[in-house]
């Protein structure tokens, strides 16, 4: 605040010793002094002006400060939930084991460069084709030659003159082994353009209609979900069964360099872990995976042998609980299985024939070449302690109700040729179908959401939202 004083100048003394005084005014800034004018909703008006600046200074140094670590709050809390509370979210849950997104994201990434090199790799399907294609061609080429040869042997020996001669024989010669050399390349022509028709019209576009986000997303996750259950039961095992089923560190390392050396020539490996965003450590891990899985069906395989235990048995299947338990009361009553069968039974495969079906080997009745019914009723059926004429309670699967009766069983029964392929192919799937049947099991449903969420798919567009269209054949 400015004050005016006033300062007295001294002056050489003069007559009589008195001295002459003159003032000047002078302008002064005194800070320290209080203005009586508020700083802030009325408050500060006992402060200097000095103390209201170095307030204020303060106040907005420290909101700046706030406004920082604000900001770097927020940057790691996204972070942190993008990098670790999302991923650790469950996707689904297996007996209580949670399988994250990450985990689940992993197995997207690999199962989809898996199958990029099935369909496009240095050994896949399309290098596969062109090279039948090459031989194919190769083949016309010397189809061409051939006849050609014929062509010109046949003028030879038709210019000859009537009757045999040395020269006659010789060109016969000739022809017939050019003959015979037509015939064994048309028909390996022939092979070969049934190969490239069956790659071109059927394996090729079938491998095409899986390779799409929903189909390798629930395959991913029904995979994880089958580990879980795989690597349960393995702790119940003995070591030597689960030396035969857990993959070895050299297994791993084959396949995963197996994985490398067959990659598309324009997906490199670079290329890969940048566009999926994932590690060595990550691949590695899935490939364990799916190797304990390859390991189970060469163990579970073999175990389905023929003859084998079989069960005769007969089934009533009906839409709703209350149904079944009427059904299931007038069985217990006395009342003819077979007949009920043909009244109630919704099953047009058995109900005409009382319900029967038949005699069935392990896995028969689940399996997608037989019956392709619940596990639930399986496992029943071949429970150990079941007895002839044994009647079931009321069995849930596949939406519907069944009860079901055990009428022979056979210990050692012959099993179909085709129906034993069938069964040993799919071994560990109907095995893990029945498993995850057994009472107690408790495997929470896939989260869809997160199945197809942009971030727990591969990037860059490399996995197709849907098949591509199936050509119609031109007649």
């Amino acid at each position: 605040m400015n004050t005016q004083t006033e300062r007295p100048v001294r002056k050489a003394t003069g007559k009589g010793g008195k001295s002459t005084k003159r003032y000047y005014k002078q302008t002064a800034h005194v800070e320290a002094r209080r203005d009586g004018k508020p700083l802030i909703f009325g408050w500060g008006k006992h402060l200097s002006h000095t103390e209201k600046v170095r307030i204020q200074r303060r106040a907005t140094w420290g909101f700046a400060a706030l406004i920082v670590l604000l900001l770097a709050a927020v940057i790691t809390g996204t972070w942190i939930n993008l990098n670790i509370v999302i991923p650790g979210q469950a996707i689904t849950t297996v007996n209580g084991h949670a399988i994250p997104q990450s985990v689940y994201r992993e197995m997207v990434a690999v199962k989809t460069q898996l199958e990029l090199n099935k369909l496009y790799g240095t050994n896949g399907l399309t290098a596969q084709l062109t090279n039948l294609e090459q031989q194919y061609a190769q083949l016309g080429t010397q189809v061409t030659s051939t006849n050609t040869k014929i062509t010109d042997l046949n003028n030879q020996i038709k210019k000859l003159p009537a009757g045999t001669s040395t020269q006659r024989t010789n060109l016969q010669k000739q022809l017939d082994t050019e003959n015979t050399t037509l015939k064994t390349l048309t028909g390996k022509q022939m092979t070969l353009g049934n190969q490239i028709s069956t790659l071109n019209q059927d394996t090729i576009p079938l491998e095409k209609q899986g390779f799409t986000q929903s189909q390798i997303g629930n395959d991913s996750a029904t995979w994880l979900q089958d580990d879980e259950l795989l690597r349960e039961w393995l702790a119940t095992q003995s070591s030597a069964i689960q030396a035969k089923i857990n993959p070895s560190a050299k297994q791993v390392n084959t396949d995963f360099n197996s994985l490398k050396a067959n990659m598309p020539k324009s997906n490199g490996y670079n290329t890969f872990i940048a566009s999926m965003g994932i590690s060595d450590d990550q691949i590695r891990a899935m490939i364990t995976v799916l190797d304990r899985r390859n390991n189970a069906l060469a163990y579970f395989s073999p175990l389905v042998a023929s003859p084998s235990y079989q069960v005769l048995g007969r089934e009533i299947t009906v839409p709703t609980q209350a149904k079944a338990n009427l059904v299931l009361q007038d069985l217990q009553k006395g009342q003819d299985f077979g007949k009920l069968a043909k009244q109630y039974s919704q099953d047009t495969n058995t109900n005409q024939k009382g319900g029967s079906l038949g005699w069935l080997a392990r896995y028969q009745y689940i399996d997608d070449s037989g019956l392709n019914g619940p596990a639930i009723v399986e496992n029943w059926l071949f429970d150990s302690s079941r007895y002839l004429n044994q009647l079931s309670p009321v069995l849930f699967g596949n939406g519907a109700y069944y009860i079901v009766q055990v009428m022979n069983i056979d210990p050692s029964r012959d099993v179909d040729a085709t129906l034993l392929k069938s069964l040993k192919a799919n071994a560990l799937v109907d095995w893990l179908k029945d498993r995850r049947a057994l009472s107690g099991m408790n495997i929470t449903a896939v989260n869809q959401t997160m199945l197809l969420d942009t971030g727990n798919l591969p990037q860059n567009n490399i996995l197709p939202a849907s098949a591509p269209a199936i050509a119609t054949p031109t007649s």
